[in-house]
């Protein structure tokens, strides 16, 4: 009886390693399907071997701009921009630093592009809809890049842009009626089909050649 006993239990002890291996299996397949679709849709984007200087994103498509209207009171459709590597930068027009700098560095890499420069466009959303009417956002773009793309919306909708965007800020008072804004301070690239790819931190900026090197790469795979 015991040795029968033993026997069951063998067989039991064995079942349960079996189900656990095909359970650790499992997850393995499951994890490794999962990273090669991420990879299927990187690649399917990222021009070949080349490896951009930004932070890859997930491929997924460019979130709407609800709300927004252009400094020519037209309203913003990705449809439009098919065809083009559109440039995303979240700022607004008072900002001390980071935005015309930002702004600055787009500029020196998009003068390097000569033909190529038709197929970039620049889409600069306000983070102040108070201060930076239609006018004075138009007048301050032109300062830096004319044909660059301004968007104005309510506080709601810049709230939501952000949020979907993977903006954060926040709004600080300095005084009466004074105030900054501590923002995010990135470009998203976004691919000729409307896919976000990848997304730029300042100090990625600051060498106006790798850019322009990640820009003739999408544009001339």
């Amino acid at each position: 009886m015991r040795d029968a006993a033993s026997a069951d239990e063998a067989g039991v002890g064995t079942h349960a390693r079996r189900s656990g291996w095909r359970a650790s299996a499992l997850r393995a397949a499951i994890v490794s399907l999962a990273l090669l679709a991420a990879l299927f849709g990187w690649s399917r984007l990222q021009p070949r071997g080349v490896a951009l200087h930004g932070s890859a994103l997930q491929s997924v498509p460019a979130p709407a701009f609800t709300g927004f209207t252009d400094t020519q009171g037209r309203v913003f459709s990705w449809r439009q921009q098919r065809g083009h590597v559109v440039l995303v930068f979240f700022g607004y027009t008072h900002c001390p630093d980071v935005c015309p700098l930002t702004l600055a560095a787009l500029a020196q890499s998009l003068q390097r592009l000569g033909a190529l420069r038709q197929r970039v466009r620049v889409v600069f959303v306000t983070l102040d809809p108070a201060r930076d009417t239609l006018p004075v956002l138009r007048a301050y773009l032109d300062g830096f890049l004319p044909d660059t793309i301004g968007l104005h919306g309510s506080l709601a909708a810049v709230t939501a842009a952000s949020r979907q965007w993977d903006i954060t800020w926040r709004r600080v008072d300095t005084g009466p009626g004074q105030y900054w804004i501590d923002h995010t301070a990135a470009v998203t690239l976004v691919s000729p089909d409307g896919r976000l790819l990848v997304r730029y931190g300042y100090g990625q900026l600051t060498n106006p050649a790798w850019l322009a090197d990640d820009l003739r790469h999408i544009l001339e795979p």
